[in-house]
This record gives structure tokens, C-alpha cells and sequence, in this order.
């Protein structure tokens, strides 16, 4: 098995699950009404993204280019794909919709995860 899937699998079923969750009919995802708490989910959320993303971006040895500017690439990648997640559920849902709040909780994730990377790269590179 190519290393690049046998260690991204994770991070790539982790962005494909964001994804579907946030195309879900906003009647289907429970209600909080805690601003706080949604904003800190988003954040937890791509976090995770940029953590298990630089996991295996780290392990895989298939493409030499992902080892080199590595963080900057996560943090690129992410910050992208937290802003089109959002587009997205403007253009295709008809309950869910663009929040520029939920979008800078989502960079915000992206860039605590690139900072939490630097502090475990360590142990993440045994």
C-alpha cells in the first residue's frame, strides 16, 4: 500500500466526516445555543484536521515535498478547506449557511494545531 494513504487515511475520512456533517439539514444537528460552544467545536475540529494531517504527512514516505515546509502546507491546506467548507454550505444546503465566525473558528483550529505540531513534532517523528 502506497505510505502516503496507509498514513493519511485518517486525516482524509476525519476531512470527508467534517464535510458531511456540516452538509447536514440543520434540523438534524442538535441544538446548543451556546455561541461559545459551537465556535470551540469548529476549532477543536481543525485542530484535529491539522494534527492528523501532520502526522502523516510526517510518516508517509512516498512524496520527499511533504517533508519540506510542512507546517505551512497543513496550515494553507486547512485554513482553504475550513473557508470552502463553509461556502459550500451556503451554495448546497438551504438551512445552513456561510458564518464568518465559524470560519475563523475553523483558522483559528488550523493554527493551534500547526502550533500544538511544532510542540509534539518530537514525538511524532519516532
Amino acid at each position: 500500500m502506497n505510505s502516503f494513504i496507509k498514513y493519511n487515511v485518517v486525516s482524509l475520512l476525519w476531512a470527508l466526516l467534517i464535510l458531511i456533517l456540516c452538509l447536514l439539514p440543520g434540523k438534524d444537528i442538535p441544538s446548543l445555543q451556546i455561541f461559545e460552544f459551537d465556535k470551540l467545536v469548529h476549532f477543536l475540529i481543525y485542530l484535529l484536521l491539522a494534527l492528523l494531517m501532520y502526522y502523516g504527512w510526517v510518516k508517509q514516505k512516498s512524496y520527499a515535498s511533504l517533508h519540506r515546509n510542512t507546517l505551512v502546507k497543513i496550515l494553507i491546506i486547512t485554513f482553504i478547506y475550513g473557508f470552502a467548507v463553509e461556502v459550500i454550505q451556503e451554495l448546497c444546503t438551504a438551512d445552513r449557511h456561510f458564518d464568518i465566525y465559524d470560519a475563523l473558528a475553523n483558522a483559528a483550529g488550523a493554527v493551534a494545531g500547526s502550533f500544538l505540531c511544532i510542540y509534539l513534532k518530537p514525538r511524532l517523528t519516532l
